[in-house]
């Protein structure tokens, strides 16, 4: 039985039983290989191992090996193929919740340096007020290198928040020298 579930527990022999399920037809290994994206060998040695399961048959018409999957292979793979399909929509969820927590998260960065760069560049504050809305630049600044996003889009906003804050923190040293 450990045979069993270290096989299944490989990807390629998970997509050569989706890839022989799409086709009602019988297969053979070498489109089923270039189907998956293997070489042959590997995947006519899954398919050995298959057809000693009692997963898969093979016949030879002429001197064609043909593969087809067997009934309890189809209700295997049906499973597997419902499994793959959980997967898809969770891993869809996660990368839609991920985008979704980065929006909010580079809202939060741009709204918070927008409001700190209004108070020290009015030139309203005095030395103690406005060195302490440095430190809170600094520690924003610190946070938002930690951050990783995972979108291009979201690394390009990132990189320019970071820009906006080198140049408020210069324009900040200025104001502090003045004191």
């Amino acid at each position: 039985m450990d045979d069993l579930k270290e096989l299944f527990f490989n990807r390629k022999t998970v997509e050569i039983l989706l890839s022989m399920l799409e086709e009602e037809k019988p297969r053979y290994p070498k489109v089923i290989a270039e189907e998956v994206g293997s070489i042959y060998p590997h995947v006519f040695n899954i398919l050995k191992e298959l057809e000693s399961l009692g997963l898969v048959e093979s016949y030879k018409e002429g001197r064609i090996r043909f593969i087809r999957l067997t009934t309890e292979g189809r209700k295997i793979t049906e499973k597997f193929q419902d499994i793959y399909s959980d997967l898809d929509s969770f891993e869809q969820k996660f990368s839609e919740e991920r985008k979704r927590e980065d929006a909010i998260a580079i809202k939060r960065f741009s709204e918070t340096i927008q409001v700190i760069e209004q108070r020290l560049l009015s030139e309203t504050l005095d030395k103690r007020d406005s060195f302490k809305e440095v430190l809170k630049l600094s520690k924003l600044r610190t946070e938002l290198e930690r951050t990783n996003f995972r979108s291009d889009t979201d690394i390009e906003e990132k990189n320019k928040l970071l820009k906006r804050i080198y140049y408020i923190e210069e324009k900040a040293k200025l104001l502090l020298i003045k004191f």
